[in-house]
């Protein structure tokens, strides 16, 4: 159902209800979602410089809101057609909500035991095209990668515990077996 009235502001006061009456991160996500949903839906919010990419990583990472702390961050990100993410895990709670276009999620599973710097085997274990009006949700140590099938850019709405570039997350290179550190360019 879509609510005109629903803006930034109230996905915020929303966000910060959720987090300060749950402390899972499974229930937190699966709580937020119907949220971002909304958030998604409701008109007159995304602003054409979300559109904005960087073309060198692929996408455009636009910070929308994150507490001082750097806990409830709030991003539209911006897909360039045919271009992507290495797998990677968030070490947060994370909500996606399709706004245009469409996003291939990849998910991926860790084979080994973590115990080797650096190293990291994955096997592929699905996969699903996220389109308008779907909410998809991550767990910590979930590893997904994300691509944009389409020829038009494709925009989504993300929703973590913490910044991305706060929570000491991984990319990973599957044909490599590698893991390394992951941050992203971000715009305010």
């Amino acid at each position: 159902m879509l609510d005109s009235d629903y803006s930034l502001e109230n996905y915020v006061e929303d966000l910060r209800a959720i987090a300060a009456a749950e402390s899972d991160p499974t229930k937190v996500a699966e709580k937020v979602k119907p949220f971002a949903k909304k958030l998604a839906a409701a008109p007159g919010w995304l602003k054409d410089e979300y559109r904005g990419v960087n073309e060198a990583q692929g996408y455009g990472v636009h910070l929308l809101h994150e507490e001082d702390n750097h806990d409830l961050a709030v991003f539209v990100l911006t897909w360039m057609p045919g271009r992507g993410t290495m797998p990677h895990n968030h070490m947060t709670w994370a909500v996606v909500a399709g706004i245009e276009g469409q996003e291939q999620e990849t998910e991926w599973n860790r084979a080994d035991d973590g115990s080797k710097e650096g190293y990291a085997k994955l096997e592929k274990v699905g996969e699903h095209i996220l389109v308008p009006g779907q909410v998809t949700a991550c767990k910590p140590q979930d590893i997904h990668s994300v691509f944009n099938p389409g020829t038009e850019i494709s925009i989504s709405l993300h929703t973590y515990g913490r910044h991305l570039n706060h929570t000491g997350r991984s990319e990973f290179d599957p044909s490599k077996d590698l893991e390394r550190p992951f941050e992203v360019a971000v715009s305010k």
